[in-house]
Formats: C-alpha cells, sequence, structure tokens
C-alpha cells in the first residue's frame, strides 16, 4: 500500500479529503494528518510518505516552505499542493516546487481522482523505471568477471588507450592495475592444445582451464599484483604489476613457482599435458603494456627451436640472424630428386640436412617453418601420384600426415613426423619395385634399348606391343614412375655420354647416332640431364683419364 498524508489547517478539509474518497481502491492508506507545516514536516520525515496533500497558506510554517524543506530528504514523494482562490501568489510559489498538480477550493471530488490517478500512473512508471535500472545493473555485475576479461585482452592490444579513460574502468572493474607502475606480460601456453582438447571432455577442459587461473592468480597475489586470463583457448596472460623497488628480481623466482605448481596439478590431471611459459620485458607504465606481451608471444615461438615445456624470456630474439630461404629451397628441390631412388639412406640424409639448415635458422618463425614442411608432403604427394601409389592403405596414411603436421609446435616434432611418414613411403616404393615386371614393360624397354637411335615414337612402341598408345604410356609410369620419353631420354643421354667419353667422334655424329636430327637440340637436352654442355662434358673427362 502506498502511504499518504495531508497536511491542513482546517479540520474538516483534513477529514473531508480523508473520507470523499475511497483511497484502498487506489491502493493508497492515509496514514497521519498535521494541522501546519512544521508538524507537517516532522509527520513526513517519521512516516516518509509517497503522497502529501498540503495546503499552501496555513499558519507557522506554509506549505511552500514545508515542500522546500522535504524535498532533498524525500525525493520519490509526489506532493499536491491545495489552495484557494486568493492565493495564485502561493500557487506560483508552488508550481516551482516540482508539485505533482494543483486543486483549488472548494475541492472538486472529480479533480481529485484525476490527480490521484495521474500520481499512481506515474508512481508506477517510476517503479517499473527502478526495476529495470536494478535488472540491469544486477545483470551488470554479473557480467563484470567478462567485462574485467574484455579490459585486460584491450589491454594487449590497444598499445595507444587513453589513460583517463583506462583508469575510470579499472577504477569500475576493480582491478589492482596502478597505471603509473613497471609491468611485465607471461603468456602459459598448453603444448598441442587442440590434440590435449580433442581428447578431454567439455567439463574437465573447463575445470582445467578454471585451475590454471586459480593457481596463477593465488601465486601472484600472494607475491605482487596482476591479473590473468584466458586469451585463447590453451592460452593464458598474466599481467604483472612490479614493485618499484625489486622490480625484475621478482619475476624468475615467480615464475618458477608457478611452472611448479602448474606441472604438479597438471601432472595429476593428464600425463600427456604440458606447458610453455613466455616472457615478456618490462614496461614502464599500462599503456605500453602491450609491447611486454608482444615480446612475450614472441618469446613462446621460440619452443620451435628449444622444445616444450619450459621457460623462454624475450632475450632469445638476439640470437636470431636472417634466413638463407635460397639455401632452403635447393635442399628441398635436392629432397625431392632423392625421393624418387626411393633410397630410404638418402632421403633421411636429405632429411637431417634440411632441418639442420632450419635448426641453425633462428630468425624463421613458426608459419614458415610449417610451410616448408608441407613443401616436403607436397612434394611426395606429387611423386606418389606420379607414381600410381595414392591409393588404398598409403592414400590415407598420406592424409593423416598432412593432418597431424598441423598440430605439432617445434621442429623437432615435425623432423621426426615427416621422417617417420617418408620412411614407410620409401619401404613402399622398394616393395613396388621388387614386384615382377609386367612382360609388357620388359617388351617396351627392350624396345627402346634397341631402337633409341632411331626416330623412335610412342606411337612405334604402341604398335609392336600391339596396345594402345594411352594405356601404355599410363602403365609404364605406374610401373617405374617415370614416363616413356623421360625414359628414352635418359637411354640415349646415357649412350651419348659414353660415346662422349670414349670416342672422337663429332657432336654431330654423336648426335645422329643417339636419334637426334638437331645438334641444338641434343645440347639443349643434354645439359638439362647432366648439367653442363657436350664439349665441357668431353674436356672434363678428357683431363681426368
Amino acid at each position: 500500500m502506498y502511504k499518504l498524508i495531508i497536511v491542513d489547517d482546517e479540520y474538516s478539509t483534513r477529514n473531508g479529503l480523508k473520507l470523499c474518497i475511497n483511497w484502498f481502491e487506489y491502493g493508497i492508506e492515509v496514514v497521519g494528518e498535521a494541522e501546519n507545516g512544521n508538524k507537517g514536516t516532522e509527520l513526513a520525515n517519521r512516516i516518509r510518505p509517497d503522497i502529501v496533500l498540503t495546503d499552501v497558506k496555513m499558519p507557522s510554517m506554509d506549505g511552500i516552505e514545508m515542500v522546500n524543506r522535504l524535498k532533498n530528504e524525500l525525493p520519490d514523494t509526489k506532493f499536491v499542493f491545495i489552495s484557494g482562490y486568493d492565493d495564485i501568489g502561493f500557487l506560483k510559489s508552488a508550481m516551482k516546487m516540482d508539485a505533482v498538480d494543483y486543486i483549488l477550493k472548494p475541492v472538486n471530488l472529480e479533480e481529485l481522482k484525476a490527480v490521484i490517478q495521474k500520481i499512481m500512473a506515474m508512481t508506477k512508471q517510476e517503479e517499473s523505471r527502478r526495476d529495470m535500472l536494478q535488472q540491469m545493473n544486477a545483470r551488470l555485475n554479473q557480467s563484470i568477471p567478462l567485462l574485467r576479461e574484455k579490459f585486460l585482452i584491450q589491454l594487449i592490444r590497444d598499445r595507444h588507450a587513453d589513460r583517463i579513460s583506462m583508469e575510470k574502468r579499472i577504477d569500475f572493474l576493480d582491478l589492482m592495475l596502478p597505471y603509473e607502475s613497471p609491468y611485465c606480460a607471461l603468456i602459459i601456453r598448453i603444448n598441442n592444445p587442440r590434440t590435449v582438447f580433442a581428447a578431454m571432455t567439455e567439463q574437465n577442459t573447463q575445470l582445467i582451464s578454471f585451475a590454471i587461473q586459480n593457481i596463477c592468480q593465488e601465486i601472484v597475489e600472494e607475491r605482487i599484483s596482476g591479473s590473468v586470463f584466458e586469451h585463447q583457448r590453451g592460452e593464458y596472460v598474466l599481467l604483472l604489476a612490479l614493485p618499484e623497488r625489486e622490480g625484475e628480481d621478482i619475476i624468475f623466482p615467480l615464475v618458477t613457482e608457478l611452472m611448479d605448481s602448474l606441472n604438479s596439478f597438471l601432472s595429476r590431471m593428464a600425463e600427456s599435458i604440458s606447458l610453455t611459459i613466455g616472457v615478456g620485458g618490462t614496461v614502464q607504465h599500462l599503456g605500453l603494456l602491450t609491447d611486454s606481451y608482444m615480446m612475450a608471444a614472441e618469446a613462446i615461438e621460440r619452443k620451435l627451436f628449444l622444445g616444450k615445456n619450459q621457460v623462454i624470456t624475450f632475450d632469445v630474439m638476439a640470437a636470431q640472424q636472417d634466413v638463407d630461404y635460397r639455401l632452403i629451397n635447393e635442399r628441398i628441390t635436392v629432397f625431392a630428386s632423392v625421393l624418387k631412388t626411393g633410397d630410404a639412406t638418402q632421403v633421411s640424409l636429405q632429411l637431417d640436412k634440411l632441418f639442420e639448415e632450419l635448426r641453425t635458422s633462428l630468425g624463421i618463425g613458426f608459419v614458415d617453418c610449417q610451410r616448408i614442411c608441407l613443401q616436403l608432403l607436397l612434394a611426395t604427394s606429387q611423386f606418389l601420384s606420379e607414381f600410381g601409389m595414392r591409393m588404398g592403405d598409403l592414400g590415407e596414411r598420406e592424409s593423416e600426415a598432412w593432418s597431424q603436421l598441423m598440430k605439432l609446435e617445434t621442429i623437432d616434432d615435425m623432423s621426426l613426423h615427416i621422417k617417420k611418414h617418408l620412411m614407410m613411403v620409401c619401404e613402399q616404393i622398394e616393395s613396388r619395385r621388387e614386384k615382377p615386371i609386367p612382360e609388357v614393360i620388359t617388351s617396351i624397354i627392350r624396345i627402346i634399348h634397341e631402337r633409341f637411335s632411331d626416330n623412335l615414337t610412342i606411337a612405334d612402341i604402341a604398335s609392336q606391343v600391339y596396345l594402345a598408345k594411352t594405356y601404355i604410356c599410363l602403365l609404364f609410369k605406374q610401373e617405374t614412375g617415370e614416363t616413356i620419353n623421360e625414359y628414352l631420354t635418359k637411354v640415349r643421354m646415357e649412350k651419348a655420354k659414353e660415346r662422349l667419353k670414349d670416342s672422337d667422334q663429332k657432336l654431330a655424329e654423336i648426335c645422329a647416332s643417339i636419334g637426334y636430327s638437331e645438334p641444338s637440340y641434343f645440347t639443349k637436352q643434354f645439359r638439362k640431364y647432366t648439367g653442363m654442355n657436350p664439349s665441357d662434358y668431353r674436356d672434363l673427362h678428357r683431363r681426368t683419364m
């Protein structure tokens, strides 16, 4: 029920106002009355009514002064003035009091009801507005953890944030982050998070995330002030406000305690989980925190070379050097050539050389290293396609090799993974070569060796083995890994090498004897095959004889 008091110096008016309306129908109860402003003020302060009906002109203290005194104490109370026709000056003063309305004497019942309805409508509207504000404040309070996390993420991303707005948000979010203080950012990252979390239930994933943040926050609060939050799945960021006196000296004992405590917890949860911590440099105030975070992020990427489950500081970046991508690409080309031999020892040797080059190229990033490994798998995939071996079990293993590579985070893991896959490929190649060669392939090889000096074409070969050109080309490629033309060129080039070394025949004669009519075309093919001109090749081998 809403509370109403009546203040008027005339008893008949007070009594008439109480009895002329069924106040209960409006949800209103008349809880008191007073005969002047002094008593009205005392009564209102004691009862704190929702509505005050007051005369304007009264002895001792008039209604204007009474309302003026009560307004600050009772800001939600609705005031209605009652006045005679001769009180125009008082009415003007009353309207300045922000009264809901005024009623002239003698009081008109319908007019009074209209004013009461107006008051009730205003009251309900205000209550609805208050309820909505309370709900919004309640939701805002529930969102404080999310708002804190959003603000902390902004701190590590936005280097040019305005100090005043930052301090306002820090105060609102109740964060212990003084602006003028040295800061350091740490990144704690679960190694291979996609693999780790894929094997867990979502409940366990959330439990581990919650526990890691709690452990970090407790350790930080014991020593210094700071905040911790989950930046992305499997990555947690600590923002440390460093004491002026101890400064950087406190960081490494703190990081050591963090690593020991987290490893102890994770070992009880799952043996497969391990962490790497990246430590950024110290910056002079909160507005520069993004610089420390970037240093920590670059430091943690160095686990590509340094390995997992350790603390890596930003100063390892000083060991970077330029990357010789030309040499790396040359090694990939050599690897692709060696792979065609199927010689596991040579393939392994070339891989070791390539990865050793990567290990010494500390300036190379994770993405580039991953790209180079993908190039190796692509070269292998192209070779298998040419060799007709990308079907069945080998094809499934190849798909798994691509997928698994994207989950690896260190050069050592990538090297082992690629080598394991390629050793399996070499085994398949060797197994394929140990199978009996189909008779038609033997016939094609025999024809090439017998007629390489002729202007031999694939159509000529197909007519001799009584099969279609397309079929023998496909079959030969699948069984030997080479096209018929590639094999024919190889036979001719080997014969040319023999004759250049062992005879004094002129170049044109050698050219004609191995099936080429144009010396210039022969020279081009020979240079492509051996890397040098025929005359240079002859001179080289004559000098060594």
